[in-house]
């Protein structure tokens, strides 16, 4: 199970309305609302994250990505900010995505000087999110 909330450091926020998020020391890149599935998910972040033409628009492939992003020159955070859920509760892909989230932010969390990355969702999904 995936750390939520209630963990001392959440690897999530939860936030009343996302479209509302604004973080202007970071930067932030917007899942919307409408983005279902894999494949739009997968080019939600790595279009505007500039992911390397070697992409392989896999789930191995977003985790090498997010851990890396060693071509982001000069960002010190990133923040993905989601609408909404990519997938619906029942679907397996949500809870790997969630944890290729968790993975690379733990690592980067490890590495203080490293960019780091903050994942938003809105409050009213907080509770799918904590038992995926």
């Amino acid at each position: 199970m995936i750390p939520n909330s209630t963990t001392p450091e959440p690897y999530f926020q939860f936030v009343d309305d996302p479209s509302a998020y604004r973080n202007p020391a970071a930067m932030v890149i917007r899942v919307p609302r409408k983005c279902r599935g894999k494949e739009k998910l997968l080019g939600a972040i790595a279009k505007p994250l500039h992911f390397p033409r070697y992409f392989g628009w896999n789930w191995d492939a977003l985790d090498e990505c997010l851990r890396d992003l060693s071509w982001l020159r000069g960002v010190k955070k990133v923040v993905i900010v989601h609408d909404g859920l990519p997938f619906t509760e029942r679907e397996e892909q949500l809870a790997t995505y969630l944890q290729v989230l968790v993975d690379a932010m733990s690592l980067r969390r490890a590495e203080p000087e490293c960019l780091q990355i903050e994942v938003v969702f809105p409050k009213s999904v907080e509770a799918i999110v904590g038992r995926s």
